[in-house]
């Protein structure tokens, strides 16, 4: 019983993390008048508006048990967050790789923790 009210929480939580990542993207602004600037709010708002579509399954639907939810986010974990961890890892100077990845690994398992425990509530 508490799993099922943790689990979609936990998730909501990490959802929200995520799109903590816009405002990132974001600092210090990008100039709109380059095509790299464009690419960067393009960028930022998707993972804003994914952020939001997140949420909201893990607020509703998940929250209520629905199974379909949970793989709403596996596509997501495996085409977005775990590229992106690999990206930054190989991409991103070495003296802020900790302070880049430690957040991505930490949204992640945060979300498959709430996802394993909205799961086990379902069972």
């Amino acid at each position: 019983m508490i799993a099922r009210k943790i689990g979609p929480l936990v998730v909501a939580v990490a959802s929200l993390g995520l799109g903590s990542a816009s405002l990132a993207i974001l600092r210090p602004a990008p100039d709109l008048t380059t095509a790299v600037g464009r690419h960067l709010m393009a960028g930022a708002l998707a993972n804003a508006a994914l952020a939001f579509i997140l949420f909201i399954i893990a607020i509703g639907p998940l929250r209520r048990g629905e199974s379909w939810a949970r793989w709403a986010y596996v596509p997501i974990i495996a085409f977005y967050g775990v590229p992106m961890i690999f990206i930054d890892a190989t991409h991103v100077a070495h003296d802020r790789v900790p302070r880049t990845l430690a957040p991505q690994i930490a949204g992640i398992t945060l979300l498959i923790v709430g996802l394993a425990l909205a799961r086990r509530s379902q069972s």
